[in-house]
């Protein structure tokens, strides 16, 4: 698996066999595990025809211009308002 946004990136399967049907893409069959076979987009693979361009991050834009506005929120860091509860207790 080829394309970074799909569940099983990164893994390699047996082909049992592909379909490629005129206009679309298709999918392959593939070996999983214990007789189970999985039917995979061909664009998610690399034997697709083309390489279309796909995000490398599961994140979208929107996601990471929130997560940067959280982090500049966060910039200094918390107060450390700890206290002793006791006398045996030792100070920070």
């Amino acid at each position: 698996m080829t394309d970074p946004t799909h569940p099983l990136f990164g893994q390699r399967f047996q082909v049992l066999s592909i379909t490629r049907p005129p206009g679309r893409p298709g999918h392959l069959f593939v070996a999983y595990r214990h007789g189970v076979r999985l039917r995979i987009p061909v664009l998610a693979t690399d034997l697709s025809p083309r390489a279309p361009t796909r995000p490398r991050t599961k994140l979208t834009r929107a996601a990471l211009l929130d997560l940067l506005s959280l982090v500049k929120e966060c910039e200094a860091p918390c107060p450390d308002k700890r206290s002793a509860s006791g006398a045996d207790s030792p100070t920070t």
